[in-house]
């Protein structure tokens, strides 16, 4: 029976915050919000977005084209000519590049037929670019009959003296050639076109316009991961001599770009000389990042029924100060057991105990265990150096809630407040959508208002769920899916019981490095994939070297940190081997407890978290 006073609808948040893909969003444009770093994709020189999945690549990208910039000024005819750039988006489709590949032709052979459907791909981009350009300001830029004569003989097309014509015949001239390579005969070959004559010969013809005299063309090319070795060659080569005519705007995932030579293996793209890379992680890491995800999520959230009007999105996610969550965590229940233990073992220290922070004595009882002291020594250490023990509790807040309700069902950490959130999420504006969006939901299901305070037991819940949910779809997202899939399980277990169990090594260990003198040998592809899929997030170590992936310091995707409950915070650092690395997928349990011991740790102390219940089978399988 339904209920009377329930709304008619449940508030959209699937449509608000669970819609984070650009190809997926049909307002797109209507809820785009310009990073920091947007102005210098407008210049005239190429530029390389590197970023990772959800990072913001696509909608960047598709908002420098002509139909972005149109949707953007609310489709007012009346901007257009006033652009000072006019940009073409074409998306990288596995689909269409890995036609280009096979034992049926020499690979020069391949080469030159996919930088004649490059070609054809760009030419057509220009001119159906021009025909809307002609219907938005009609009569005003046109190609000349040579021109579109010319154009069409270097394409090997029927000649054409029309525009119009023109743009018909490259698609024509575009699916031929796509049904030449599906019924592949190597005996005759198409004509083919020189690798980009026809479009610079374009782009010049176009610039020559009176309506595009002082303008810019950029072809703007996404996903350019998706490119095959050779075909990454041959854009480097379109980029390293792009010239006057027109530019271009790449993305890529971090460790997409797997070449950088050009069809002349001696010649290098190389940056800043050749291009301006703009990575997005580092341009928003921190405070920019803050306050750019406020922007998003506030103009997403005031699509909600009931959002209050000018409402700030931060206010939905309270955090809580150590002090408060140590209470949550049931700090109070050890203060109890301390202070019996103060009045039998040193009563001298009973007033003390009784009046300090009840995080500072647990630190207290901690240090007592761990470091093999009485209680009383331990008070008396405190006294008699009290800079030391601010900065001892200063460094241990943060770990030793981890060990409040170690070994325990239930929440073992809370995750909450919009800065846990920004960070759990890495600069990657996907990932703080889907946190937003899953504790909104949690948050409605558990009857809250819109708008009200979501509590930290829901914003931790959400968390850990949007961790699964990522952990789940690894597999289908690379060859390496499934290895991906164990090296994730396994380095989680790892930090998981590090945090758990503080005592004896540096607090807050979250991240590692390579030791220095193996090679990564077959680490390597590993460790590119889980960096290009967020299983890994890495940051500069002593030095830097595109080329030497040990000049890096790594750590697990803070999204994964609540599943896992190990901190989000990028802190201190372990050594790891790669043969290390490689056991967490080839003997997961055996590497587990090998990279454990070498801790001082024993992974059988700890059972799992009941949100890694799922994988016992992984945890516990055969040595």
């Amino acid at each position: 029976m339904t209920d009377p006073e329930a709304p008619d609808k449940a508030p959209p948040y699937s449509d608000s915050f669970g819609i984070y893909r650009a190809e997926w969003l049909s307002n797109l444009f209507e809820l785009f919000t310009k990073p920091a770093y947007y102005p210098e994709l407008e210049t005239a020189r190429p530029c390389v977005l590197s970023g990772g999945r959800g990072t913001g690549k696509t909608t960047v990208l598709k908002c420098l084209s002509y139909e972005g910039r149109h949707a953007l000024s609310g489709y007012d005819d009346a901007t257009v000519p006033n652009w000072p750039y006019y940009g073409f988006y074409y998306r990288i489709n596995t689909n269409r590049v890995t036609a280009f590949a096979g034992e049926e032709l020499p690979h020069a052979t391949w080469r030159r037929l996919y930088a004649h459907y490059l070609n054809l791909v760009m030419c057509g981009q220009v001119v159906d670019f021009l025909n809307w350009y002609d219907s938005k300001v009609p009569h005003t830029a046109r190609l000349d009959a040579e021109a579109c004569r010319d154009i069409s003989e270097m394409l090997h097309l029927d000649s054409t003296d029309d525009q119009g014509a023109l743009g018909r015949a490259i698609k024509k001239g575009q699916r031929r050639f796509e049904g030449y390579l599906n019924n592949l005969d190597p005996d005759a070959l198409p004509n083919l076109s020189m690798q980009g004559q026809p479009v610079d010969e374009l782009c010049e013809a176009v610039l020559k316009l009176q309506s595009f005299s002082g303008k810019a063309l950029f072809f703007i090319v996404d996903e350019f991961e998706n490119l095959l070795d050779y075909q990454q060659e041959i854009l480097n080569t379109l980029i390293k001599h792009c010239g006057p005519h027109y530019t271009f705007k790449i993305g890529v995932k971090e460790m997409g770009w797997r070449i950088k030579n050009t069809l002349n293996a001696n010649e290098q793209l190389v940056s800043p000389a050749d291009y301006e890379k703009i990575d997005i992680e580092q341009r928003l890491d921190g405070e920019p990042f803050v306050q750019f995800a406020a922007e998003v999520c506030s103009l997403r959230a005031k699509d909600l029924p009931g959002f209050p009007v000018g409402g700030e999105i931060a206010d939905v996610l309270p955090s809580l100060s150590i002090e408060d969550e140590a209470k949550k965590l049931g700090v109070d229940e050890h203060v109890a057991r301390i202070c019996e233990a103060v009045d039998r073992q040193c009563p001298q220290w009973n007033e003390v105990a009784r009046s300090i922070p009840p995080l500072d004595l647990y630190l207290v009882d901690f240090w007592s265990r761990t470091q093999n002291l009485t209680l009383g020594e331990t008070f008396a250490e405190r006294q008699a150096y009290p800079v030391r023990w601010a900065d001892r509790l200063n460094n241990y807040k943060v770990p030793l809630l981890f060990t409040l309700r170690a070994k325990k069902p239930g929440l073992r950490k809370l995750y909450a407040g919009w800065r846990t959130y920004t960070s759990m999420a890495g600069n990657n504006i996907r990932y703080i959508l889907e946190l937003v969006g899953q504790a909104l939901q949690l948050h409605n299901q558990d009857g809250g208002q819109v708008g009200a305070p979501i509590s930290p037991e829901l914003q931790t819940r959400a968390a850990i769920m949007v961790g699964r949910k990522n952990l789940a779809e690894l597999e289908g997202l690379s060859v390496h899916g499934a290895q991906l899939t164990k090296l994730l399980l396994g380095l989680g277990r790892i930090f998981e019981v590090l945090a758990s169990q503080p005592e004896g090594h540096t607090p807050e260990l979250t991240q590692f490095t390579f030791t220095e003198n193996p090679p990564l040998g077959e680490a390597r592809p590993l460790v590119m994939a889980a960096v290009m899929h967020l299983v890994l997030i890495r940051s500069v170590a002593n030095k830097r070297s595109d080329l030497d992936l040990k000049a890096y310091d790594y750590a697990v995707h803070p999204i994964y940190s609540a599943f896992f409950n190990f901190s989000h915070r990028r802190k201190r650092k372990l050594r790891l081997s790669p043969t290390q690395l490689l056991g967490l997928v080839r003997e997961p349990r055996s590497a587990i407890r090998q990279i454990l011991r070498a801790q001082n740790r024993v992974e059988e102390d700890y059972p799992l978290p009941e949100q890694l219940a799922l994988f016992e089978g992984h945890y516990n399988g055969p040595q």
